[in-house]
Formats: structure tokens, sequence, C-alpha cells
């Protein structure tokens, strides 16, 4: 089991979470979705630009300066595979569910034997 280490940062593991719900955000809204400081937010943003996991995009609004970062295809195909992987660890195997299910299917002996004798034995009145 090996997570993308890329992704796997809570940083920008909140910022991939925070584009699926809305897969182009601006820098605000983004910034108040993920709750991260300006400079967290475009460390990681730029970390994931260069894996190719977002684009960033910056143009003029009203004569401000607006940066946009949109999840891209292989940003959201990456992401799928990191949750894919957390899942199947956390999943058991089939043959430990069965084995899981006898053990908790047999019937329970309140004192084994070797732990009676050893009571007995050892038994102060």
């Amino acid at each position: 089991m090996n997570f993308d280490p890329i992704i796997a940062n809570p940083g920008r593991l909140t910022i991939l979470t925070a584009l699926l719900s809305e897969a182009t955000q601006d820098f605000v809204t983004l910034r108040g979705n993920t709750r991260l400081t300006d400079g967290n937010l475009t460390t990681h943003a730029r970390k994931l630009a260069s894996a190719g996991l977002v684009a960033i995009e910056k143009t003029a609004r009203a004569g401000r300066p607006v940066t946009t970062i949109t999840l891209t295809e292989d940003g959201r195909a990456a992401f799928e595979r990191h949750v894919d992987t957390l899942v199947n660890s956390v999943r058991r195997p089939a043959i430990l569910d069965s084995s899981l299910d006898a053990a908790l299917s047999a019937p329970l002996d309140p004192m084994p034997a070797a732990a009676a004798a050893v009571e007995e034995d050892t038994w102060i009145d």
C-alpha cells in the first residue's frame, strides 16, 4: 500500500477534497473552504500544479488580479486512486472475514481445563 506523497499531505489533500465539490474556485473561495493560510494555500497549490493535479490561472477582474485553481482530470484520477488505496487498506480480505465469523460463532468455554487446574492448585482458604 503506497500513497502518493503529493496527495497524502494534509494541506494538499484538503485542497483536492474542496475542489471535488466545485472543480474551479478562486483563491479567496478556496482559502475559505480549506481554512488554509494564504502562504500554505499558495505553496500547496503550486506543488499540486507542478504535478499536473490542478491548474492555476491568473486573470484580472475589475482591474484586480484573480487567481483561479481548477482540479484537472489527472488530479481527479489521482485522488480517486488515493481514496481506493485508503478504502482497500481498511477492508478485510474475505478469508479473514470467514475466519473471524467462525471464531465469533464458536461457543465460549468460560474456563479452559488447564486454567481450572491451576486455579484449584492455588486456591487458599
